[in-house]
């Protein structure tokens, strides 16, 4: 997938940061405003970015499912008792139709904040479990990775365009030390994901139009120079 204009220069610093970091419990209040010095200019190329990330998520998550789930030596038969998607845990995505668009960053990026502690969770569960299945490693590093690409960029929105200084954060990661219960958590949350994807991917589907519109005026005006 070719990346536009954004944040994604951090991507090679997340990856080794990702892989050597433990996951930790959120807190309560999360600050966007972080990274903002390093954000690009264009905001339209920012949110197009989003949306081109979350697609490319979009279009993993039942193979990382998939994956995932048969690991964990999972029948065929129980998979869709086992890891079904309704999962306490799980932040709601919570847009209405009257929802703005400063509604629907801040919704997503709790959501990809919760996901960020999840995936490490899961990660560092499965390096244990399933120590030998470098496949499935592979896919989960490769998914921290993107949902802190996704992060950063919708940081940079937050803060730049709405100046919003922090996110509360109404949730906690809650870990088990019981082997069953680790590896049907963590389908649920996959399953999960999956289904908040797709409505992601829906509901971020003009961003991507924007940012085309966007670099197209600004090719025509070095074009007219």
């Amino acid at each position: 997938m070719q990346l536009v204009a954004g944040v994604v220069q951090l991507l090679i610093f997340q990856h080794l940061a990702l892989l050597m970091a433990r996951a930790k419990p959120l807190n309560d209040v999360s600050s966007p405003s972080t990274d903002a010095s390093k954000c690009n200019d264009s905001i339209t190329s920012i949110m197009s970015q989003i949306h081109l990330l979350i697609m490319d998520m979009h279009l993993k998550a039942k193979g990382l499912f998939d994956t995932y789930a048969h690991s964990q030596s999972f029948s065929s038969e129980a998979i869709s008792a086992l890891c079904h998607a309704e999962h306490h845990e799980f932040p709601k995505f919570t847009l209405i139709s009257t929802s703005t668009e400063e509604d629907t960053l801040n919704e997503l990026y709790k959501i990809f904040q919760y996901m960020n502690t999840a995936m490490g969770n899961i990660t560092q569960e499965q390096m244990h479990l399933n120590p030998r299945n470098r496949a499935l490693h592979r896919e989960l590093n490769a998914s921290k990775v993107e949902i802190a690409a996704v992060i950063s960029n919708l940081s940079c929105v937050l803060n730049k365009r709405y100046k919003v200084p922090e996110v509360h954060m109404y949730y906690k990661v809650h870990k088990s030390s019981n082997t069953w219960t680790k590896k049907t958590k963590g389908c649920k949350i996959l399953r999960k994901y999956e289904h908040f994807l797709k409505d992601a991917n829906k509901i971020t589907s003009d961003w991507e139009k924007k940012g085309e519109e966007t670099q197209g005026r600004s090719s025509d005006t070095q074009g007219n120079r």
